[in-house]
């Protein structure tokens, strides 16, 4: 069984909030959150302990009060209500004129009011309404409040993760187990996420590739097991935490470059490992990846805009997050800091072409002493199977 989170784990991240909150001058913050993946769920979950699978919802939290919520849906505001981390919650789809009638009643009706979510997550017709229904209120964007505050993990966060982790590595394994010529792609698919299950896994993205340009939803048709056989795996947990996770089976001998490739890129994760520590920035470390394999005679060509590294825990994608391209990959360029959580898979398009990239996928938490890596002896070369 788990480590759960408990309402001394709630008052911690209000604390952390609120420091940042009455640091950026806010009366009260607005956390707007959507029931995806990638745009806001977590900060739901983050001050309720509540997953959330569906709906949108509305988080009031005074500086000095108890916070208050609207959510989409009727019966899960009364789900999330009776968890008890935020116990005063509405269900209205009408979200935004039924917050602005909650901030009268509890008047939350001037000052400064930042807003969580304002720039990717909330609509611009519910803005008009808090707008014009609070008209003494300057609202201000706290996206990276917010961010800034969740992407540093608690020592329960780190805890859960690590746990997750466990069972992350069971299901990838017995995907590879279960590999038998014959068996459908969906098939292999169900094996893995039958062991996350079981242990918890609330939600999974899970993607399968025969070929190099091939990395795509299981379907109903067999293993080829003729070249490489490529497996993906997010998971989402009991926690809310999510994983990253690919494995690599080789039903050929791979060649000497692919080979190359994946010892020149594990030199590179060597070399960044004592260098993320509280200080430095993720352009840094890109750059000594790029380095390492410069040194190893690659032709790296242009910058992409694919991650090196994105913040990863509630949501399966979290900001700070770096690509080489400029400018908006650098825009999250952020000063790392002890407890900081990272999926890590840099890729770049080198010369010469090794037929197969390595698809090395790694979740990592930045401490004192350098990278702590969550797969703790997750091998990431080839499995010649």
């Amino acid at each position: 069984m788990g480590e759960y989170a408990d309402l001394a784990e709630r008052d911690r991240r209000l604390a952390r909030t609120r420091s940042a909150m009455e640091a950026a001058g806010l009366d009260a913050l607005i956390v707007v959150g959507k029931g995806h993946w990638w745009t806001g769920r977590g900060y739901i979950r983050y001050f309720t302990d509540f997953h959330i699978w569906g709906h949108d919802g509305l988080l009031c939290i005074p500086l000095n009060d108890e916070p208050f919520m609207v959510f989409s849906s009727y019966a899960v505001a009364e789900r999330i209500a009776a968890r008890g981390w935020v116990t005063d919650v509405r269900g209205d789809v009408y979200q935004a004129p039924r917050l602005v009638e909650m901030m009268r009643q509890k008047g939350v009706t001037r000052g400064r009011i930042g807003i969580a979510g304002r720039r990717y997550i909330l609509s611009a017709g519910n803005y008009d309404i808090l707008a014009d229904g609070l008209p003494e209120v300057d609202f201000v964007d706290a996206d990276d409040l917010m961010d800034r505050v969740r992407s540093v993990k608690s020592a329960l966060e780190v805890r859960q993760i690590r746990e997750h982790w466990v069972l992350t590595k069971a299901a990838m394994e017995r995907f590879v187990e279960a590999i038998e010529p014959g068996k459908s792609q969906r098939e292999l698919a169900a094996e893995a996420s039958a062991v996350a299950l079981a242990g918890g896994a609330r939600d999974m993205l899970v993607f399968i590739g025969e070929r190099p340009d091939e990395l795509d939803p299981p379907r109903d048709v067999p293993v080829r097991c003729d070249d490489i056989l490529r497996y993906h795996m997010e998971i989402c947990g009991e926690s809310g935490h999510w994983s990253e996770i690919t494995v690599n089976c080789a039903f050929r001998e791979p060649t000497d470059m692919e080979y190359k490739l994946v010892e020149s890129e594990l030199r590179a994760l060597d070399a960044i490992t004592p260098m993320a520590k509280p200080g430095a920035r993720l352009s840094e470390l890109a750059s000594l990846f790029e380095e390492t394999l410069r040194a190893d005679g690659w032709d790296i060509g242009s910058p992409t805009t694919h991650f090196d590294f994105h913040g990863q825990g509630m949501d399966t994608i979290e900001r700070p997050w770096h690509a080489a391209e400029s400018p908006w990959g650098q825009s999250q360029d952020w000063v790392l800091e002890a407890g900081m959580v990272f999926s890590y898979h840099p890729r770049r398009i080198v010369e010469p072409a090794p037929g197969w990239s390595t698809g090395i996928n790694e979740d990592v938490l930045i401490t004192e002493q350098g990278l702590e890596r969550f797969g703790n002896g997750w091998s990431h070369r080839w499995r010649v199977m």
